[in-house]
């Protein structure tokens, strides 16, 4: 099919973007329940970025998406999951450095690294020797020395098209509480070009301690809590950077028991979503009761004058709801 007609056609497509969302939001409760096996790292990573990889290439969004990605911008395109990035970038508020390493005929340039409050981004330049296609080229980095204590520390990022190389970005939600000053980030690529799975037993062969630009932010501390029989949330403080807003909170809920989500409203009672993380900073079990702090970044600085937090069991069972007056 030629692209004009295939993008007229999806065009004329309507999507019922309220039954979508609310399918979505059913599916992730009903998948929070169940217990699948556990499957090596490396292939579930490889699984969801070629999973986000056909999601945004579908263009099934929103009606016309395909024709808007088919126009979008080069620097949208590489910030495409990453709005502060694309925010700050916009203000003119991120600072380029030259940080490089080469190995087996690449070189790899860090050019920006940035925190705003809550989250952290670093974006890349490859150039060389890279094998596959420009569709199928990603690079398998390792982040924080592999620290046990945290979530997720090896990743998978696609790389776009760039002249006679290629450009990357990655965006993530810092999982500790505080940044220290002139912090600099451990960063590692292990693999680059189309993947390979023995990378998941590689050494960092392009190694990186990235300097962190850290850009100002405001914090407030709440103290507001809801609470449901044994469940209960506290929402603890709010973190506003230049092109993100942040909750630190904590939950605690019986061992075993279920967990909770938090759903995000602006003042009018429109839900906030796209692009919102929730990031585990700690967890500790005592007396068969478990609580869990963490935080949900939003990426952009809210206009509204109240944010409506509402958290959620994995059952569907609401709390009451806390309001944030901003």
């Amino acid at each position: 099919m030629e692209k004009k007609t295939f993008l007229e056609s999806v065009g004329q497509i309507e999507v019922p973007e309220e039954d979508v969302v609310n399918a979505i939001k059913a599916g992730v409760r009903k998948g929070s329940r169940m217990k699948p096996k556990r499957r090596p790292l490396f292939k579930a990573a490889a699984i969801s970025a070629a999973a986000a990889a056909l999601f945004v290439s579908s263009g099934f969004l929103v009606p016309s998406m395909a024709s808007v990605m088919a126009e979008i911008p080069f620097l949208a395109k590489l910030y495409e999951n990453d709005k502060v990035a694309e925010n700050l970038a916009s203000q003119q508020l991120i600072t380029e450095l030259n940080e490089q390493a080469s190995y087996g005929g690449i070189d790899v340039t860090v050019t920006e690294a940035y925190y705003d409050g809550a989250v952290i981004g670093v974006s890349f330049d490859v150039k060389g020797k890279v094998k596959g296609n420009d569709d199928e080229i990603y690079a398998f980095y390792e982040i924080f020395d592999r620290d046990p204590n945290i979530e997720e520390t090896m990743e998978l990022v696609k790389l776009v098209p760039d002249g006679a190389g290629y450009k990357g970005h990655i965006q993530l939600s810092y999982p500790r509480s505080e940044l220290p000053a002139e912090m600099k980030l451990p960063l590692n690529f292990l693999g680059i070009g189309e993947i390979d799975d023995s990378w998941k037993d590689e050494q960092g062969k392009w190694n990186f301690d990235v300097p962190i630009l850290q850009l100002p932010y405001e914090t407030v501390e709440l103290g507001q809590s809801t609470e449901l029989g044994q469940h209960k949330v506290t929402l603890e403080k709010l973190i506003t950077g230049k092109s993100s807003t942040a909750i630190e909170y904590t939950q605690s809920y019986p061992e075993g028991g279920q967990r909770m989500m938090l759903d995000l409203f602006d003042g009018k009672g429109k839900q906030i979503i796209g692009g919102t993380s929730d990031a585990k900073l700690e967890r500790k079990t005592e007396n068969r009761v478990v609580t869990e702090k963490r935080r949900v970044t939003i990426p952009m600085v809210l206009d509204s004058d109240v944010l409506e937090v509402q958290p959620v069991l994995e059952s569907g069972e609401e709390l009451d709801s806390v309001k944030i007056e901003l």
